[in-house]
């Protein structure tokens, strides 16, 4: 037995939160474990949405929590590293909990991207962030992969760029085709970092997007149409509702805008 499956155990039932992180032998860790599963009703508004606009990618992906999610995280984590892709290294596993390497050992400041958005120096600092986190999630793309949860907390970057993707505990994959696993990818991105533009960046940052995916016209078409059907939401003035309203008011800004740079076609 390691030492690192040794500290999973030992720290396992003394461990109060479902993620926490440790020093140990000089490396900074995390022991995430098995924690409650979320209750289904949480995805039942979403669920219906989904149904009632024939936007398959919504589809909300149900976290099962205990041993479950922390068996998917694994595989999760473990077919992605094969494929090149930048992820926590597994230390330890067993049922009720996995141990992971934190991003920084390899000696850079790591900071999730939705941080590094907020505090980038101006809007070409912003951009540039943005742009090269797209390019990155692209190229997973291109190897027939896709995330979990591709939100820009859930993106760790360094000062050179280099990017981590985290928490897996999900795998759209069991619900979506590999399609509309990536179209949810890039859902999840938009409606997290566009929050972190001002609203006269919105434009430049969906001419960016436009310009990235444009030889996969079909995935970029189906974003479109997907922000075309959600549009009626910016009649109800959603930044009225504060934070949560705000980032809504972007998101539908950002794909308003997306859509005009391809118009769908007349039927």
């Amino acid at each position: 037995m390691s030492n690192f499956t040794e500290l999973l155990h030992a720290s396992l039932d003394q461990q109060n939160e479902s993620i926490q992180s440790y020093e140990f032998e000089h490396v900074k860790v995390w022991l995430k474990k098995a924690s409650t599963r979320h209750s289904i009703w949480i995805y039942t508004p979403l669920k219906w949405l989904a149904r009632l606009l024939h936007i398959e990618a919504l589809t909300p992906i149900p976290n099962y929590g205990g041993k479950k999610a922390i068996q998917c995280e694994y595989r999760r984590i473990t077919s992605l590293a094969k494929l090149g892709v930048s992820t926590p290294k597994v230390l330890a596993l067993c049922d009720n909990g996995i141990l992971l390497q934190d991003a920084a050992n390899g000696g850079q400041h790591v900071i999730q991207l939705d941080h590094a958005l907020a505090q980038a120096d101006g809007t070409e600092q912003r951009l540039k962030l943005y742009t090269d986190a797209m390019t990155e999630i692209q190229t997973l793309h291109h190897k027939g992969a896709y995330l979990s949860e591709a939100f820009v907390r859930n993106i760790l970057v360094d000062a050179h760029h280099h990017f981590t993707f985290i928490d897996f505990e999900t795998d759209p994959g069991e619900i979506l085709n590999l399609k509309n696993c990536q179209i949810r990818d890039w859902l999840c991105f938009i409606f997290s970092s566009s929050y972190r533009f001002k609203l006269e960046e919105i434009e430049q940052a969906s001419t960016i997007f436009y310009d990235a995916l444009n030889k996969n016209k079909k995935v970029l078409r189906e974003i479109c149409k997907i922000g075309h059907k959600l549009q009626w939401i910016l009649h109800f003035k959603p930044e009225k509702l504060g934070n949560d309203g705000k980032r809504i008011q972007k998101c539908m800004l950002f794909l308003k805008k997306l859509e005009q740079h391809e118009p769908l076609p007349m039927i």
